[in-house]
């Protein structure tokens, strides 16, 4: 009986063909996929290794998962900073849906990701390493130049110092060979200078004393000061600069003078 077998060969050919036919008939869409949506779960938990992992095997079941593209995209862009890897998903989403709405936004997204990707060039952070070894070798640089003005300025104090004191015993070598009488003169020009308080509260004036007896301190006065000091010790204010040189121990400067300090008077 031909007649009932030819219905039964027919859907046998029928299975045969779409069995065999290179495109599978899609049944079940990519977002009802199983592994698909525990994808989405681990995403919504944050755990997005996982989530990547479950995308990457709905990509290998299914030979057309544009979604699953574009969720491994993001992962490996925003999560992973793979920009490389996101941007090969990307472009596999744009070759499986070119038509669709999220198309441009995906398009944004390469972009996004080529940026990413020169941002993190070996080039630029070895230059950032160049520019901060040249700054650290121009600060060590200057930090021994300036240990090297230091030395200098110490060094030339020291020589000043020195000068001053062979010039002050010049002067006391040059005064000491002069006449008796030139001395006796000398003096005699010299000014009342104060000697040490004889009590807390009171001084007393003295007139300059004569070749024995040569004047060795000053007591401050209210309204004092080296020149007018130097004027009624030496009388003439050029000699300022030998008190403050005598007393460099005692003053800060030439005007740091206080009332009731005791100067040495050379």
């Amino acid at each position: 009986m031909p007649g009932p077998r030819f219905p039964f060969l027919l859907f046998f050919c029928l299975f045969i063909a779409v069995a065999c036919s290179p495109e599978r008939v899609e049944v079940v869409s990519e977002t009802d996929e199983k592994q698909y949506q525990l994808g989405q779960d681990y995403k919504s938990q944050g755990r997005m290794e996982e989530a990547l992992e479950a995308f990457q095997r709905v990509i290998d079941i299914r030979r057309v998962a544009p979604e699953s593209h574009l969720e491994a995209g993001y992962i490996y862009l925003r999560t992973l900073k793979d920009p490389v890897r996101a941007i090969y998903h990307f472009d596999r989403y744009l070759q499986h849906s070119p038509q669709s709405p999220q198309a441009t936004q995906v398009r944004q997204l390469i972009e996004t990701a080529q940026k990413e990707f020169a941002r993190q060039l070996p080039a630029q952070p070895y230059e950032g390493e160049l520019d901060r070894i040249d700054m650290m070798d121009l600060v060590k640089t200057l930090k021994e130049e300036n240990d090297s003005l230091k030395r200098d300025l110490i060094s030339a104090t020291a020589r000043v110092e020195q000068l001053e004191k062979v010039l002050g015993q010049a002067r006391r070598a040059t005064l000491g060979g002069m006449d008796p009488g030139n001395v006796s003169a000398l003096n005699s020009l010299q000014p009342a200078v104060q000697r040490p308080a004889v009590s807390p509260n009171q001084t007393e004036r003295v007139q300059a004393p004569g070749p024995s007896d040569a004047p060795r301190s000053y007591t401050v006065q209210s309204g004092d000061t080296l020149s007018g000091i130097s004027r009624q010790v030496y009388g003439t204010p050029s000699r300022w600069i030998d008190i403050y040189q005598a007393n460099r121990d005692r003053l800060s400067s030439e005007s740091a003078l206080r009332v009731g300090q005791e100067l040495r008077i050379p």
